[in-house]
């Protein structure tokens, strides 16, 4: 099949640091119409889920104005593997067209094509947290960069890597809440405040039978860290300060976790829980935005 070229930028537009293995610059890298059906997905799309609904609209859309946006592929022997733009192709195949639009790379390291495919997905894709989490997960682990190193190629602060990568330490029904877009981040960033896995599944279902805004789940643990601090220590809880329990119940739902203000006559101390070196890297990325 002919493929017709028009003029076009490749994907190192987007990530300067990946080598073009072509040889070709950015400005000469074209684009070329591929038959549908020369395309075989790639097994390292951060993409899990598809939604069937979303296709079908995105199929009357590009029946209506074409394909605006070319999908990304590698050339592999006759034919071609995705590296992004899996549900563009779907789409592209559920409208019955044949032909779609694409800039094509030539990558012959499994590591260098594993590396583009997840960071290409995730910063151009609308992925669900949990998506975008697992991708992060399977960079380090599977292309073994630090959360540093792919926090810079994905454009990204390293504390929004590290929050995203604490997702994964959910409960599987809760992330899969998620993945359905029936619980957002900050529910799930409040919920990791629990220590107990039952605790967080106990309130994530009452979250999503309720509909329950993120500042009430915040709010929920907590009183829940707060009524259990209280059953360690009960003495003198009745002579704490209001404005004091004001100010800690605030702190609370600020670093999501406990907080309690201890006074002594004229001196005192704020003690923050974190419970693993995440969490603790993320309290310190608050405290420390703040302060600036």
């Amino acid at each position: 099949m002919g493929k017709k070229p028009v003029l076009g930028k490749g994907i190192n537009a987007l990530i300067p640091e990946f080598p073009d293995s072509s040889g070709q610059s950015d400005t000469t890298r074209q684009i070329v119409y591929l038959h549908v059906d020369e395309i075989e997905p790639n097994t390292f799309q951060a993409r899990t889920e598809f939604d069937e609904e979303q296709i079908e609209e995105l199929m009357h859309s590009i029946q209506e104005k074409g394909v605006i946006q070319p999908i990304t592929v590698n050339r592999i022997g006759q034919g071609y593997q995705l590296i992004a733009g899996e549900r563009r192709w779907r789409a592209t195949k559920k409208a019955g067209i044949q032909e779609i639009p694409a800039i094509v790379h030539e990558i012959e390291s499994q590591q260098d094509l594993m590396e583009l495919s997840l960071i290409e997905n995730i910063q151009r894709e609308n992925l669900t947290p949990i998506e975008e989490a697992e991708g992060y997960r399977a960079l380090t682990d599977k292309c073994f960069l630090t959360q540093e190193e792919v926090a810079r190629k994905v454009g990204k602060n390293r504390s929004t890597v590290a929050n995203l990568l604490r997702l994964l330490q959910l409960p599987h029904e809760i992330q899969d809440f998620l993945r359905r877009d029936q619980l957002q981040m900050g529910h799930a960033r409040a919920l990791l405040g629990l220590d107990d896995d039952d605790d967080k599944l106990e309130l994530g279902r009452r979250a999503v039978e309720e509909k329950m805004v993120v500042r009430e789940v915040e709010k929920a643990v907590a009183d829940q860290r707060t009524g259990r601090s209280k059953k360690k220590k009960p003495a003198k809880a009745a002579d704490v300060d209001p404005h004091i329990r004001d100010f800690e119940e605030r702190l609370q739902h600020r670093f999501g976790t406990a907080v309690n203000i201890r006074r002594a006559t004229k001196k005192g101390r704020i003690e923050v829980e974190f419970y693993d070196d995440s969490d603790l890297e993320r309290i310190l990325e608050l405290l420390l935005t703040d302060g600036e």
